[in-house]
């Protein structure tokens, strides 16, 4: 063949193929913006949770978290950076954890298979709708990353001495566990599998069990020290309950075991009919060494350790899961609780499962014959079956506890069709193992992850429609005050909802009140100075107000007796016609400025009336008197330099329009040494109010 010219030469190196890296990364980008452009714009939506974490990791001090997620909250806690687009934030920051597993994957999965094909895993990894965990203000995205980093230093760091990549994987471990209480669930099945690498190293000098068991206290004492150590460092003493009080006490709820053999047994169905419609022929695969002992002679070394890993991860995080669901949701009293799928505690680990069907593609690997496959898929095809005829009626997937579930029965049309697609790809295995791997890899898992996702991208952007518990929140934020908010209350008839409320108001001091329909309002509860935030149709009694609000919500307080003066407000409120001799409003109060403050009044004051004030004095004036006139009457005062409430009893002739303070020493903060400020200050006014008096309430 004649060479070609020169300039279709240059255009042939212009056009090579870019290297695989720059594939990989381009994809892991494209992922990003798509995980970013997704969540944008989204209010919260699991209420407590969301509200639970971004209190813990922006709001509270470490030492008050009721859950010891320290890392996470060190790492979530910036997102305060962002002003009110903090939400905003931490979703970039947990699109980024969750794309940064996928190199984890990529590493692992290179071990039994070529480039791309671990490209192809490790973008699935990332890709199926539990990507969805990165809309919400949840550690389940950071945990995601550091599981599979763990991983990795578990099967993959053979390069370093046995002794030094356990104690790195165990620091990991301990670290986790400050991530996600969770975490502490992996430990049973790790020390089983370091027993198992021991056994399959039999043959040395030391007795194998002793060494599994000294690599067993090796690795819970070099957790337990990076567990223990960080916590006490985050939080003190606190920071040394394992749990953390919130799930400390879920713990102490037990109910007699008799009670949850048959609600766990019913969760625990439904658990498995999920994976098998999820993951058919990993599954397959997976258990294929168990129903032939040439499969387990023939198994690569590596291979059967993932096998294994995976084998004792999975049982012990579906053990923890319907335990879980069986001791709190169920506790052996409402079954139908028991329908309720919590995925989510273990789903960071099914990409455990591609890896394992991956491995049947390395290069050397024996497959078992026909008929052994067969014998594996019959009873799995039997139990799709069935899956497909008691899943979508006998348990309830949610796009929060189940995403890939709920996404694959989004309607019964894609359920049925994905059934018939996860029995045909057990078929294909059976008939040729290779071919039946790569169909499920490059076939029916990005169409699942794909379906799936369009299903839980449409769930997910209603939430870019604020309800009226948003919608409140949002409103009293930008209304009240901080120190305001603190005194808050919002009344709803919906707990989980009103959770919601308290997250967009950010603060953690804002009280909650559920109320049944057509409860009142408790007014016990206010004082002149507090507010309510009601949200949706309740009446309001008689002594509260509505100050404000919209459609479907409303902002109340008391009604004030008299007229009162919030000096750090710029407004005056209505019947006051001006002040003098003031500063400007900060944001406690003002200031005097000269050796007089009048307060002048549209109309006459009441005869008869009560001065509350709140005040300080300033340097000398907090030891001489100060004099408070109303119309006639004077009365001497003496304010102390920290802030107290003081009530005055005046009588006047009925005539009096102002009120006036002669402020006996006035004096700059510059002159006494104390800044730069010139302004010639005595008297710190807060609160001011004009309360007539009744002497005759009859």
């Amino acid at each position: 063949m004649p060479p070609l010219p020169a300039p279709l030469t240059r255009l042939r190196l212009r056009l090579r193929p870019p290297p695989f890296a720059a594939i990989f990364i381009a994809a892991l980008f494209a992922a990003f913006v798509y995980l970013t452009l997704r969540n944008m714009g989204l209010y919260p939506t699991i209420f407590g949770d969301e509200w639970t974490y971004s209190n813990f990791a922006r709001l509270t001090p470490y030492r008050e978290a009721l859950i010891p997620s320290y890392l996470y909250y060190t790492v979530y806690g910036g997102t305060s950076a962002c002003g009110d687009a903090f939400l905003e934030c931490s979703r970039g920051v947990n699109a980024l954890f969750y794309l940064g597993a996928a190199p984890w994957i990529y590493l692992l999965a290179r071990r039994w298979c070529g480039q791309w094909t671990a490209a192809a895993v490790a973008l699935l990894a990332v890709l199926r709708p539990s990507n969805t965990y990165t809309a919400y203000f949840m550690p389940e995205a950071m945990y995601f990353w550091g599981f599979w980093l763990f991983s990795w230093c578990v099967l993959a760091l053979h390069g370093l001495p046995r002794r030094a990549g356990l104690v790195l994987s165990a620091a990991v471990l301990g670290m986790l566990a400050l991530i996600k209480v969770h975490a502490l669930f992996l430990l049973p099945a790790w020390c089983a599998f370091l027993l198992y690498q021991a056994w399959r190293a039999r043959g040395t000098a030391r007795p194998w069990l002793l060494a599994g068991l000294g690599d067993v206290a090796l690795a819970l004492l070099v957790s337990a020290a990076v567990r223990y150590g960080l916590g006490y460092l985050y939080a003190g003493r606190g920071g040394l309950l394992l749990l953390g009080q919130m799930y400390a006490g879920q713990a102490q709820q037990r109910p007699a075991l008799a009670q949850l053999i048959a609600p766990a047994l019913l969760n625990l169905r439904g658990h498995l009919l999920a994976l098998l419609l999820l993951l058919p022929l990993p599954l397959a695969a997976w258990l294929l060494p168990a129903a032939s002992a040439r499969q387990r002679a023939a198994l690569p070394r590596d291979s059967a350790a993932l096998a294994v890993y995976t084998l004792l991860m999975m049982a012990a995080l579906l053990a923890t899961t319907v335990l879980f669901t069986a001791l709190v949701a169920g506790g052996g009293n409402g079954i139908e609780n028991m329908t309720r799928l919590h995925m989510r505690y273990y789903d960071f680990a099914l990409p455990l499962l591609l890896l394992c069907a991956a491995a049947q593609l390395a290069p050397g690997a024996q497959q078992a014959d026909g008929r052994t496959r067969l014998l594996v898929a019959l009873p799995l095809a039997a139990l799709l079956a069935y899956g497909y005829a008691i899943l979508p009626d006998a348990y309830r997937p949610s796009r929060i506890d189940s995403p890939e579930l709920f996404g694959a029965n989004a309607s019964p049309e894609q359920f049925k069709m994905l059934t018939l697609l996860a029995l045909g790809v057990l078929g294909a295995w059976v008939l040729h193992a290779r071919r039946g791997v790569q169909l499920f890899l490059f076939g029916y898992a990005p169409l699942l992850a794909l379906l799936g996702g369009a299903a839980l991208t449409t769930a997910l952007r209603e939430a870019q429609r604020p309800d009226d518990y948003v919608k409140a929140g949002v409103y009293a934020r930008q209304y009240l005050r901080p120190d305001e908010l603190q005194q808050l209350t919002v009344y709803g008839g919906d707990m989980a909802m009103l959770f919601k409320t308290r997250f967009m108001l950010d603060n953690p001091q804002v009280q909650l009140v559920q109320l049944a329909p057509g409860q009142t309002i408790d007014t016990g509860r206010f004082s002149e100075d507090s507010w309510g935030l009601v949200v949706g149709a309740f009446a309001l009694p008689q002594r509260l107000e509505r100050h404000s609000g919209a459609r479907g919500f409303s902002l109340v307080r008391l009604p004030p007796a008299g007229i009162v003066i919030r000096f750090r407000e710029s407004a005056l409120p209505p019947g006051v016609r001006g002040i003098d001799g003031m500063s400007t409003p900060e944001d406690w109060g003002r200031w005097s400025d000269g050796d007089r403050v009048t307060l002048r009044f549209a109309a006459p004051l009441p005869a008869a009336l009560t001065l509350k004030l709140d005040a300080a004095a300033f340097g000398p004036n907090a030891s001489d008197d100060i004099t408070v006139t109303v119309g006639d009457t004077r009365r001497l005062v003496r304010f102390g330099a920290a802030r107290a409430p003081l009530a005055l009893r005046f009588d006047t002739d009925g005539g009096a329009t102002a009120i006036t303070f002669d402020i006996p020493h006035p004096v700059s903060p510059h002159a006494l040494g104390l800044g730069p400020d010139q302004r010639q200050i005595g008297l710190a006014l807060y609160r001011l109010q004009v309360e007539p008096v009744d002497d005759n309430p009859d």
